[in-house]
């Protein structure tokens, strides 16, 4: 067992009753402590200059997947249909690029780009930077793409970057595990932190934990579902977007993300028989780790999808997923834009 997945038995061990049970790792109360203290410390030290346009930050509190990067992909998709010119920011984890700000192309390498930052490139189209300040990146977008909205994709808790709307998503049966932060716990800031931002979500129909920890923070909750399968071309640059996927049936179903059991649970839901290959999130996949029985399809998120490019093959499939919000949700993204005043 990996130190990830020992640690997440101990984070997330949440009965049906809505009841937090289990380890609860006091020995690593200290270091929670100090992490806590850090936290305030960074908050406290940035006081970014405001931007000229509209920053929407998408992020969580806990770490690993809670669904933040279909959200924003959902959003820039949204904003580009009403005729504005988004950009997505991204810290790039993963990649090492030669120089940053780094602006992502479908030629981009994820060793060099980061997995999410290229997926969100292929699939909405938009421009796309990425650099450890963030703030940079969005300059960037703005400077040289003409971007009117910068959606950042996590960086609730990254204060160099100015913002002027934080969405915070919240796992949908994880929810705030045991509610400590690192490393006791799986939380990057307090639960207070909920508070204070402007708009909650919580992804999937929300567990007895969830409503017991969100509460009356929850404002709006979100779906995944299957919208897409893609495969790659021969030049490796695009996807190839078709109207039909594998045969439904056995499939080894691949997934190097936060919360794998999700995307199996997905395609258990449209009537594949799973055999699961989990996979540390962010993990740089190796021909040979895929080399199955050559036969049955291999399905794989879209965030994996972008690092097999190289060896891609023809039973390979990557399904997207997109997000559905309700309406209400897009009405808050529409006042608060018209709303904004320039710095």
């Amino acid at each position: 067992m990996s130190l990830e997945d020992w640690l997440n038995k101990r984070w997330y061990p949440a009965t049906e009753s809505g009841e937090v049970s289990g380890t609860q790792l006091p020995l690593l109360a200290p270091l929670e402590l100090a992490f806590r203290h850090g936290s305030r410390w960074r908050k406290q030290r940035n006081q970014p200059e405001p931007l000229s346009v509209p920053v929407i930050v998408v992020g969580n509190i806990t770490v690993g997947g809670a669904g933040k990067t279909p959200l924003v992909a959902e959003l820039g998709r949204w904003l580009k249909e009403r005729g504005r010119k988004p950009g997505i920011i991204s810290r790039g984890y993963g990649g090492r690029a030669k120089h940053y700000p780094y602006n992502v192309t479908a030629e981009s390498h994820p060793l060099e780009s980061g997995d999410e930052p290229l997926m969100l490139h292929l699939m909405t189209g938009l421009p796309v930077m990425v650099s450890p300040k963030r703030a940079e990146a969005a300059s960037a977008l703005i400077s040289e793409h003409g971007c009117d909205v910068i959606l950042s994709d996590d960086g609730l808790q990254h204060y160099g970057l100015w913002r002027s709307m934080e969405i915070c998503v919240v796992d949908g049966q994880r929810g705030l595990g045991n509610e400590h932060l690192l490393p006791r716990g799986p939380l990057r800031e307090s639960a207070d932190r909920l508070r204070s931002v402007d708009m909650v979500v919580v992804n999937g129909q929300p567990s007895a934990l969830v409503e017991s920890q969100v509460g009356e923070e929850l404002d709006f909750t979100m779906e995944l579902q299957p919208s897409r399968w893609h495969q790659f071309n021969l030049d490796q640059t695009s996807t190839l977007k078709i109207e039909s996927g594998p045969e439904v049936g056995p499939c080894h179903g691949v997934a190097a993300i936060g919360n794998p059991q999700r995307f199996f649970n997905a395609l258990r839901d449209i009537g594949f028989t799973v055999m699961e290959m989990a996979f540390p999130d962010h993990h740089q996949f190796s021909q040979q780790e895929l080399q199955l029985d050559g036969v049955t399809p291999v399905i794989m998120t879209m965030k994996d999808a972008v690092k097999c490019r190289d060896f891609w093959q023809s039973h390979w499939w990557a399904m997207e997923a997109q997000a559905q919000l309700p309406d209400l949700f897009y009405q808050r993204i529409h006042q608060h834009l018209q709303s904004f005043e320039p710095a």
